[in-house]
């Protein structure tokens, strides 16, 4: 699998969306499954997927599906061109 897949099956497990819901402008607190207690979850599926750590600097960045790959990029997780 894919780590773009890894990413989004992530969102579609914590946040019990839909394959089709999981879309590239889901941001954090705009839909009522991402809200701050959801995104704690997210953190920790996204970490033990990826076998990252994020900061709390970091987890305030990640605040959109997004900003999600951007940061998993930054800590060398290939998302684009694996």
């Amino acid at each position: 699998m894919r780590n773009i897949e890894k990413y989004k099956n992530a969102f579609i497990h914590v946040l019990e969306l839909e394959e089709d819901e999981v879309v590239e402008n889901l941001e954090l607190a705009e839909s009522a499954e991402w809200d701050s207690i959801a995104h704690m979850a997210l953190i920790s599926e996204i970490e033990d997927v990826f076998d990252v750590s994020l900061d709390s600097e970091w987890m305030t960045e990640f605040n959109s599906y997004q900003s999600g790959i951007e940061l998993l990029e930054r800590l060398g997780v290939n998302m684009i061109n694996e």
